[in-house]
């Protein structure tokens, strides 16, 4: 019904947000949409605590690499809601408080997956599902001019937890190899489906159904989840604990070929999946902290899986697979389980400071690729320097309050290192340490002829 016809010169009125006759609809006042807007942060911020829980301990090197990106953007999400939440008269304070215990037991069931499978089912096919049909609820039940701020953050998070959902999804059919896989699999999202209908979705919405009764939870015993540290790797990576590959030598050596020097490169930001997986430990047994302190360190998580992709495509471009030579996580084993997070961040840090330095660090990497023909190994350089120089900027930023200066912070790492020098010695001794390096260079080499 077109109540009365405005002039609006031709021009599309209300700036092209929505019609006339959709501004009428009365929509969510405050009150509400602060309610869900907080579900939804709860929401966002438990699954950012789930993939920080389970990234090192997945085998599958592709569910790390996009466990460390939807980490990331969950984050983000959760923080974009919660500025959000704090525009809206409501004072920003209880944004880490469970909105429902019936939520907080889904998640509490969801964390405590035991395979990838289960863990896949309940990240993608259960969880992000039903995100994503309560912000596409809301967007269709607010008033979409006055709400407008709000609209805007939810499209801009439906877009990327659609992308999320859509990977997950072709992920799980990949996972189920067996009968066995499927009946498992199907077991646990309906378990998971039910604890999520008695909460009435995150929106609080749905009716339970008579038809579902929850098996026993995983959770009944009323401890605290105790995350997996310990990394692993699936059956494609051989010889873990192989590190007679003195990789930062190679390329630091100036009597080998530049060639050499990059493929060295190449192969060290492969090897930087034992930072996510030593990151991850950290994030999410670090309580307390400001929301940014996850979003930073997420941020940085996702960076260095990235980098080990960009490894992967190096090796890629010349025509070998990125597992097929030994890529060790005794830095990742040893941090995990033998040391405090606090003590792992400040390593963490430490190590990206050496970094720094022009003759040694992060520049001299990048000019050394440039000394050699491989253009796309020169980019990789490039970025990777940048991002770096971030990370060690969100070390001094998080870690430098907590021990009081940066010279404390420095004296500290100082004395942490003969621990970890000591234990990833003692992992040496799990492997034969055959040496692989020349067979590495030869395939690499005759797989660049293959392709110029």
């Amino acid at each position: 019904m077109e109540r009365v016809r405005n002039n609006n010169l031709g021009l599309i009125p209300l700036a092209g947000i929505c019609s006339y006759e959709q501004a009428c609809n009365v929509g969510y006042g405050i009150d509400r949409s602060v309610s869900l807007l907080k579900r939804y942060v709860y929401v966002e911020t438990q699954l950012t605590n789930i993939f920080a829980a389970h990234l090192a301990h997945v085998p599958e090197w592709e569910v790390k690499c996009a466990f460390g990106l939807h980490m990331w953007l969950d984050a983000e999400h959760s923080a974009m809601l919660r500025k959000r939440i704090t525009e809206m008269r409501e004072p920003p304070h209880d944004l880490d408080k469970t909105p429902d215990t019936a939520i907080e037991l889904f998640f509490q069931e969801l964390i405590r997956s035991q395979t990838t499978l289960e863990l896949m089912v309940g990240i993608y096919g259960v969880a992000k599902k039903e995100l994503i049909r309560s912000l596409n609820k809301y967007l269709v039940e607010t008033n979409p001019l006055v709400d407008h701020p709000t609209c805007r953050v939810l499209k801009i998070i439906l877009v990327e937890e659609e992308e999320m959902q859509l990977w997950g999804e072709q992920a799980i059919q990949a996972l189920k190899i067996t009968e066995e896989d499927r009946i498992a699999a199907q077991q646990w999202q309906e378990h998971l489906q039910c604890c999520l209908q008695a909460a009435g979705g995150f929106s609080g919405d749905l009716e339970k159904s008579a038809n579902w009764t929850p098996t026993t939870p995983r959770a009944e015993d009323g401890k605290p989840y105790d995350m997996e540290v310990e990394p692993r790797r699936d059956a494609r990576f051989a010889d873990k604990y192989n590190s007679a590959g003195k990789i930062d030598e190679y390329y630091l050596e100036e009597t080998r070929p530049s060639d050499e020097r990059t493929y060295a490169l190449i192969y060290k930001r492969l090897k930087e999946m034992t930072v996510p997986e030593w990151m991850g430990p950290i994030i999410y047994k670090t309580k307390g902290k400001p929301w940014d302190y996850y979003v930073d360190m997420s941020r940085q998580l996702w960076d260095e899986a990235r980098h080990s992709m960009l490894g992967e495509v190096g090796l890629y471009q010349d025509g070998v697979e990125f597992y097929k030579y030994p890529i060790d996580f005794r830095t990742s084993l040893t941090l995990n389980t033998k040391f405090e997070p606090l003590e792992a961040h400040i390593i963490l840090w430490y190590f990206e400071q050496r970094q720094m330095p022009k003759k040694t660090g992060k520049r001299l990497e990048w000019e050394i690729a440039k000394t050699s023909d491989n253009e796309l190994a020169i980019t990789f350089q490039d970025y990777d320097w940048a991002d770096e120089v971030l990370h060690t900027q969100i070390g001094r930023k998080w870690l430098v309050p907590e021990v009081g200066g940066l010279e404390e912070l420095k004296q500290k790492a100082e004395e942490l290192l003969p621990r970890i020098v000591e234990e990833r010695a003692k992992l040496d001794e799990r492997s034969d340490q055959k040496q692989w390096w020349p067979d590495f260079l030869t395939e690499m080499r005759a797989g660049r002829d293959r392709t110029r």
